[in-house]
């Protein structure tokens, strides 16, 4: 009898313990996760180049404005007039912006103010 005892005692001791370990794992997993505090903010320089690789990619691609503006107006359903006559219009003054907005943060970004003029001047950032 005192072998039979010992038998069963051992397999039972083990499943006790891993249910102890099962139930201590959601207690280890559930850490709190603060973006602020585990995510760097970005150093100045990496702001700068930020600014500089915006301001190229508003250089090259200001002139996809036009159709944009247009495809703009399709989804709106604006009339055909509309999209012949004042969309490629609109357009060309957004391109110009755009593009002239790229040489601004190309030229500036070394000489920019931490805290203010990192922040992108048009909305929305890039075209795409």
């Amino acid at each position: 009898m005192g072998t039979n005892k010992q038998a069963w005692a051992k397999p039972v001791a083990v499943v006790v313990i891993l249910a102890l370990l099962a139930a201590s794992t959601p207690a280890v997993a559930q850490v709190y996760y603060d973006p602020l505090l585990d995510i760097p903010r970005p150093t100045g320089l990496e702001l700068a180049l930020t600014k500089l690789g915006r301001g190229f990619a508003n250089i090259m691609l200001g002139w996809a404005e036009v159709p944009v503006t247009f495809d703009r107006g399709v989804q709106r359903g604006r009339s055909l007039g509309y999209l012949l006559g004042v969309a490629p219009v609109l357009g060309a003054a957004r391109a110009v912006i755009r593009t002239s907005t790229g040489v601004y943060e190309v030229a500036t970004f070394p000489f920019s103010d931490k805290e203010v003029n990192y922040r992108p001047v048009l909305e929305p950032e890039f075209i795409f």
